[in-house]
């Protein structure tokens, strides 16, 4: 089966599409590269102290510690991976609208990328916390 000239069957639009998206100048800029990279290697991180320091139990866990109040949420151990996964879900959405306004405002797409970063560290440091009052 031939493929008209003009037209595409829906594999290759599909194709083109994942090409224009991905060998596009926004990810070999060095700011947004190194920033999502970082952002990435950090949220894998604590996928995978989750995954070697977390065990199964019973007992309630401490969720969040306040200096000020103490211990001000409590819940059970699969609440551990919500951390990590809100994380994943920031990272997703800052690199989608790093990506939309990286030609529009390129400043703003470095802010979002950035942004990206800080918060997958942020959660680290919290998820660090967590990990080290419960286990």
């Amino acid at each position: 089966m031939k493929v008209k000239k003009g037209k595409m069957n829906w594999k290759n639009e599909i194709k083109e599409k994942f090409k224009r998206f991905f060998w596009h100048g926004y990810w070999t800029d060095p700011t947004i590269f190194f920033s999502l990279v970082l952002a990435i290697l950090s949220n894998l991180g604590m996928w995978l102290a989750i995954w070697q320091l977390v065990e199964p139990t019973n007992r309630p866990m401490i969720l969040h510690y306040n200096v000020y109040f103490g211990v001000d949420a409590i819940g059970d151990w699969k609440n551990i991976f919500l951390m990590p996964a809100l994380a994943l879900m920031t990272l997703l959405v800052n690199t989608i609208l790093s990506r939309f306004f990286y030609y529009k405002e390129r400043l703003i797409a470095y802010l979002f990328a950035g942004m990206a970063f800080l918060v997958q560290l942020l959660m680290a440091v919290g998820l660090g916390g967590v990990i080290l009052i419960n286990f």
